[in-house]
């Protein structure tokens, strides 16, 4: 009798519980639902759980129409409970079942179409979507195809399992239904179909599939030569011709930009066949070409990573070495360097078999009214211009070569000349090009005639030379890294055009690139503060360049009101200014600069703080940024990227403030804190209602979208809005937790779905969005995969020239905003700080660079914790690596961290300190730790025998 009691007892609370739980809101009696698609929807929770595990669980219909019924527990436990919230215990072995009716009207919105994009550049119209997923791994390529994004109506079930939204994810049930299972690893959770079900243990064996980062993780450290074979080189014309490389000036595929000083005005591209053009907006236009028909080409380099390229060419045995270099010819009065003028030196040197040797050379004006002609002037040819009565070029062939005037098409705008001689058996012969820009008065041609190659090859190294002394030292046992490092200081520094604005002041204008888009002014202020000012100035320690850039915008971009402008008026400039401004300071502690910067600064503040406290007043509330995001996605929503930058320049303004005792601190960093916590709520609310993602491995795993308030991809604009400026900067810039669900989802769904051919990059190789949360969450071979690969796709392999984009779009070469990138990505591996308390040195080391013999040189690297330097040399076969670190006394960390990457992986037996027995060790994590390190020189020894 008890029990018959106990039986009716339960069965009339369910069925109270089962009328309030059909009376909720978006849930309805199955009977009542109109006609349309239906599934029976099993849910395994608990399954491959390792701990004891509570699920709060809600099933929410996310799409119009649809219902939800008859759901069901089955192994669940008296400590479980089935109803409107659902809460399931699970642990180990203790799996608990939900089975419910779902059903939902047939879609019928017109589907949503793929972006596209129409230039001279562009793949079939394409914005970048369509060829990712033709040429993008397979399966890489069929998980986009097989994404809900374009239809309107797809039917979504949200699987909540946090009361305010913020965990859990959703099923698009039609990929549930071509599916028949998804497993979510990271909740434990197994769907499948109710009336077809898969079991676990059979879906598991079927998905035969690896995720990106666990092939990363089971590799050894990935290498440069590695991602050059996955990269092909666009500066090879043997192996790269695409149709979206740029076409310059009547040149293809390839640029090195130079240029005779910092800041000229006058700068000079040398394409992959060593001809020679203007930047794009030099004074002086013209096109010199070298002639040496049916050549091939061999290789062009860079000597030692400076501005000195040479180009190998060969044609039936005979060779052909052209070394060219840009090096200053006049002062202008006044210290206006930019209006300087210099001269671009091409030396040719022919060797080879014996025989009859001819080159020719050809100069065009791309100024319609100039009149060029040849005339001998002493033992040498000139190219003059004679309307103005300019020398333009001087050709010294010395002796044993007759010159000869040939036939022009353009006969006042165009001349060609060739030169024709003999080579002797194990001859080598010269030819010099003297190219001035701008043209010397014809007056001066004593000027151009004095120029030696030699003394001004010298002069070229020891200016480049003497700017990389200025700042710190970074050496490394790679010499194509070392070169690059070398080679990021000049990329930056030939960018700015100085000049005298029309009022007859010095002006200063950063273009994106020299050879592409606006030059005047700084149309793209992220990219040169934060990647340039910032990533490669302030993290070398050339403050004052930096300094003079950030004013330089200041004084062309603010805005009355603060904020900063630019091109299409991206959401994340005036923040962006507040982040590179604060992470110089904090890394100087240059008071001056910053007082210097600091009004200006204050007005951009004022102008994010308006938009944060506009934010929680809308009639939408979100508390989030509504902004631009970037150049072709105009409309203002609440973009990931703007809000990464606001929490982050905020935070970091804030901190600097501090640091200057300045009073707003606290009301700054207040308003960063809130801020953080409101983008991390509407952004796991947004991935908790967006439709889930296959990885690599067959699973699923949650959607992190690039507008909190559109729960999917947005494939209708193109690739960008997604990735190179999506979700991922939100970790970056941790304005959510690098090591949360979140950015779990994130890298997954990048490395496997979104990086082409998961080679991991995006478009615009400057944004590798992914290095530093790597580094944030310690997985030092992620961040070295994401250092190769960067260099192999950002840069030609050979010239080192920084490329704007990767694949199908239009290619623009010379943006230093890429170094920055770089360089920040090493400058990591090498040393980096930890929430301003540790300090961490050799943290993402690639293994080889500690072989037997080999060190790591850093000399003044700036730091939160002062100038630092190191080395770290490996005697390995003798069992021990040593670091020597110099820590300055301004601001000590509160410990230090020196990890010691074994080439063998062998483990870590012992530590000495100053030569005494150390301790605190972390074998495993090859970590050294030194708590409270007093400034000076610290010697860790570590053994492994």
């Amino acid at each position: 009798m008890f029990l018959f009691q106990k039986l009716a007892y339960w069965f009339c609370y369910a069925a109270v519980l089962l009328h309030a739980f059909f009376a909720s809101p978006g849930i309805s009696v199955y009977a009542q639902q109109p006609e349309g698609q239906r599934a029976s929807v099993r849910i395994e929770f608990g399954q491959r759980v390792q701990k004891k595990t509570v699920y709060s669980v809600q099933l929410l219909a996310r799409s119009a129409g649809m219902q939800i019924a008859k759901v069901v527990g089955q192994n669940v436990e008296k400590n479980d409970f089935v109803g409107v919230k659902t809460v399931l215990n699970t642990g180990p072995g203790d799996i608990d079942v939900l089975t419910a009716e779902v059903s939902w009207p047939k879609p019928t919105a017109i589907p949503r179409k793929l972006a596209s994009h129409k230039d001279s550049y562009t793949v079939k119209n394409d914005a970048m979507w369509g060829y990712l997923m033709e040429n993008g791994s397979p399966g890489q390529s069929a998980r986009l195809k097989d994404d809900t994004w374009q239809q309107p109506d797809a039917p979504v079930l949200t699987i909540q399992l946090a009361d305010d939204g913020t965990r859990g994810f959703s099923v698009a049930l039609e990929q549930l239904l071509r599916h028949g299972a998804m497993w979510f690893p990271e909740h434990g959770i197994y769907v499948t179909l109710a009336d077809k079900p898969v079991e676990f243990v059979k879906h598991l064996a079927s998905l035969t599939g690896q995720r990106t980062l666990d092939q990363v993780q089971q590799a050894p450290d990935a290498t440069l030569s590695e991602f050059k074979n996955r990269w092909e080189d666009f500066g090879n014309p043997n192996q790269w011709d695409v149709p979206w490389q740029t076409k310059y000036l009547g040149t293809r595929g390839h640029l090195i930009v130079t240029a005779p000083a910092h800041g000229s005005l006058y700068k000079i591209a040398i394409d992959r066949w060593a001809n020679v053009r203007p930047d794009f907006a030099s004074p002086h236009r013209f096109r010199f070409d070298l002639l040496w028909p049916e050549s091939q080409w061999k290789s062009q380099t860079l000597v030692n990573g400076l501005p000195i390229c040479v180009t190998r060419l060969e044609r039936g045995g005979q060779f052909c070495e052209i070394e060219q270099l840009v090096a200053p010819l006049t002062t202008t009065p006044g210290g206006r360097s930019g209006e300087s003028s210099g001269v671009m030196l091409t030396r040719l040197r022919l060797s080879g078999k014996a025989g009859p040797v001819a080159v020719g050379f050809r100069l065009t004006s791309e100024v319609k009214n100039a009149v060029l002609e040849a005339k001998k002037i002493g033992p040498d040819w000139a190219v003059v211009d004679r309307k103005s009565n300019t020398i333009w070029l001087l050709l010294e062939t010395g002796p044993g070569f007759s010159v000869q005037i040939n036939p022009s098409d353009s006969a006042t705008t165009s001349v060609e000349l060739s030169c024709t001689g003999a080579l002797n058996p194990g001859e080598t012969r010269e030819i010099l090009a003297k190219l001035s820009s701008p043209p010397l008065a014809e007056t001066d041609h004593g000027k151009l005639k004095a120029v030696d190659f030699a003394a001004a090859r010298l002069q070229v190294v020891n200016y480049w030379e003497n700017w990389l002394r200025q700042g710190a030292t970074f050496q490394v046992p790679e010499p194509e890294v070392n070169n690059l490092f070398r080679a990021n200081l000049w990329h930056a520094l030939i960018l700015p055009r100085h000049r005298m604005d029309e009022q007859g002041r010095p002006h200063m204008d950063l273009p994106y690139a020299n050879t592409a888009y606006g030059q005047k002014n700084a149309d793209w202020p992220i990219n040169q503060v934060v990647y340039v000012d910032y990533m490669l100035y302030g993290l070398r320690g050339h403050w004052q360049v930096a300094n003079d850039e950030i004013a330089a915008m200041f004084q062309s971009q603010q805005q009355p009101d603060g904020r900063i402008g630019g091109f299409a008026n991206w959401g994340v400039y005036s923040p962006g200014h507040l982040y590179a401004i604060a992470k110089n300071y904090l890394l100087s502690r240059d008071q001056a600069g910053f007082d210097r910067l600091l009004p200006q600064s204050l007005k951009t503040l004022d102008w994010c703080l308006a938009q944060v406290a506009k934010a929680s007043q809308d009639s939408a509330a979100t508390g989030l940024i509504r902004a631009p995001l970037n150049d072709l996605t105009h409309a203002e929503r609440e973009w990931a990227f703007s809000q990464a930058y606001f929490v982050a320049g905020l935070d970091l303004f804030g901190q600097a403030l501090s640091v200057h005792k300045y009073p707003r601190a606290g009301e700054v960093l207040k308003v960063a804190a809130k801020l953080k916590q409101d983008v991390e709520r509407a952004f796991s609310r947004s991935s908790v209602r967006s439709a889930v993602v296959q990885l690599a491995d067959g699973s699923w795993s949650n959607f992190v979208p690039t507008d909190a308030m559109t729960p999917r991809r947005m494939m209708e604009q193109w690739y960008p809005t997604d990735v190179d400026c999506g979700p991922l900067h939100l970790s970056r810039l941790e304005a959510v937790d690098p090591r949360s669900w979140l950015t779990t989802a994130m890298l997954h769904d990048h490395e496997d779905n979104l990086f082409l051919k998961n080679q991991g990059a995006a478009n615009e190789p400057v944004y590798v969005q992914q290095a530093s949360v790597y580094s944030q969450r310690d997985q030092p071979k992620a961040v070295i995969r994401a250092f190769y690969s960067l260099m192999a796709c950002g840069f030609s392999h050979h010239q080192l020239s920084p490329v704007e984009h990767r694949w199908a779009w239009g290619q623009y070469y010379g943006p230093p905003s890429t170094d920055g990138a770089w360089f920040e990505i090493l400058r990591n591996m090498l040393l980096n700080e930890r929430k301003n308390q540790t300090l961490l040195i050799g943290q993402a080391v690639p293994r080889p660079w500690l072989e037997e013999g080999k060190q790591i040189t850093v000399r003044q690297a700036p730091t939160y914790f002062g100038p630092l330097s190191f080395t770290m040399e490996s005697h390995t076969a003798s069992g021990q690596i040593t670091a020597r670190v110099e820590l300055s006394n301004r601001n000590p960390p509160n410990e230090l961290l020196v990890r010691f990457r074994h080439p063998q992986e062998k483990p870590l037996r012992t530590v000495l300190v100053n030569g005494k027995p150390w301790k605190d060790f972390d074998a495993r994590q090859e970590w050294v730790r030194i708590p409270k390190p007093a400034a000076g020189t610290i010697l860790v020894t570590a053994k492994y025998e």
